[in-house]
């Protein structure tokens, strides 16, 4: 079984009381119905397989796992997960343990494959351009959403190293709106950020990731600013009040917390004392690599998908 964030529950002062965080990463879940389903149903076989879209101009390739509860009829919740550089779907999935979750929870998860050798995500180039990946995942957004009955109020993105910059660079963008995001290893804020849309992000690193330095640095895919200021700034765009702020510390790791931001959101970051490049209680994030995180105090999949369910936008028809 995976481990879970070593030490005491985390204690997270806020207005007017305490909230209580589990090792987890649980708290208080929200209640929120789903929409009811589809007016027609849209059935798919369970289980992972790979299929192919076309979007701007280039044919595009993704792993989508269907959920053995998955009916076609009623609105399930998807997760969209971004490999880093040199990464490719089975890889990731196999590192994350993101399959099994899904199955848990009735979740379809889409795991898109990067362009080139090694595969890669633009991520610093606008939607619009077809070369760009933030419009890669609009198209396929909007053909997940086509192909499967879908819940638009539980989209939600996660990414590691370069596919965690995409992530971030998503929340940046808003054109796909996605409801929460989990970042691993991919420091992204640029200008342009500043006039995003609110958004619930949750970001783990490891301070002493000499591949992306927690204090930034060039990187092979071009400089990357300091996770601090990163996530400060994801903070500040938010709104997030200072009242609700915490700091969290032990041996093992520091979990920064704001609550209360803009529209109902919150920003998280975990920074992983001593953790190196790589998914935190994961396995190997690229083939043929060793994992150095596999015995991480921290367990990256399970904070990230508590959070997820904690952070559904207003729900909407299916469509």
């Amino acid at each position: 079984m995976r481990r879970l964030l070593v030490g005491l529950s985390i204690l997270v002062m806020v207005a007017g009381g305490i909230v209580f965080y589990a090792a987890n990463g649980d708290a208080t879940e929200q209640v929120r119905t789903a929409p009811a389903g589809c007016s027609i149903a849209r059935p798919l076989p369970p289980g992972s397989t790979m299929h192919t879209i076309t979007s701007g101009g280039h044919t595009r390739r993704y792993l989508l796992h269907v959920p053995p509860t998955y009916q076609g009829n009623t609105a399930a919740p998807v997760v969209l997960m971004f490999h880093g550089l040199g990464g490719d779907p089975k890889t990731v999935v196999d590192a994350t343990d993101l399959a099994d979750r899904a199955d848990e929870d009735g979740t379809v998860l889409v795991v898109p494959l990067g362009r080139g050798t090694p595969s890669e995500w633009k991520f610093r180039d606008p939607v619009g351009d077809p070369d760009s990946d933030l419009t890669f995942v609009r198209d396929l957004v909007r053909h997940v959403q086509r192909t499967a009955c879908t819940d638009p109020s539980r989209l939600y993105a996660a990414g590691f190293s370069n596919g965690s910059a995409l992530t971030l660079a998503l929340a940046c963008d808003g054109t796909t709106r996605f409801a929460a995001y989990a970042a691993v290893s991919g420091p992204f804020y640029e200008p342009r950020c500043d006039d995003a849309p609110p958004a619930s992000i949750i970001y783990f690193h490891g301070t002493s990731d000499t591949t992306v330095p927690f204090g930034g640095a060039e990187t092979v895919i071009g400089r990357l600013p300091p996770v601090n200021d990163t996530m400060s700034n994801w903070a500040t765009r938010g709104r997030c009040p200072s009242s609700q702020a915490s700091t969290t510390a032990d041996d093992a790791v520091r979990h920064f917390a704001w609550r209360g931001c803009r529209g109902g959101t919150d920003v998280d970051i975990y920074a992983v004392v001593g953790g190196v490049h790589g998914w935190p209680g994961g396995g190997p994030m690229s083939p043929g690599r060793a994992s150095q995180t596999k015995d991480s105090p921290v367990d990256a999949t399970a904070l990230l998908w508590s959070f997820f369910k904690r952070h559904p936008r207003t729900p909407v028809s299916a469509g």
